[in-house]
């Protein structure tokens, strides 16, 4: 992985019971916008809908990481 440990993805099938309980908040945010699936999510924040492709995630985890190194450096 380009960022080693410092990312973390996670799959979580939304068609599982259990799932949709744990994640029932961001369901319903999908569910009232009318958002297409997949969902992509960081830090427990939607970010994306309807796509999951690396391109488009990788500029949202970065823009995370540079926002989390500036904090520990100022």
């Amino acid at each position: 992985m380009r960022h080693g440990p410092a990312v973390q993805v996670e799959y979580v099938d939304l068609a599982d019971s259990e799932n949709q309980t744990k994640f029932s908040d961001l369901l319903d945010l999908a569910g009232d916008q009318n958002l297409p699936y997949p969902l992509v999510a960081i830090n427990g924040e939607l970010r994306m809908a309807g796509s999951a492709h690396y391109f488009q995630v990788l500029p949202l985890v970065e823009e995370l990481l540079e926002v989390q190194t500036e904090g520990v450096l100022d």
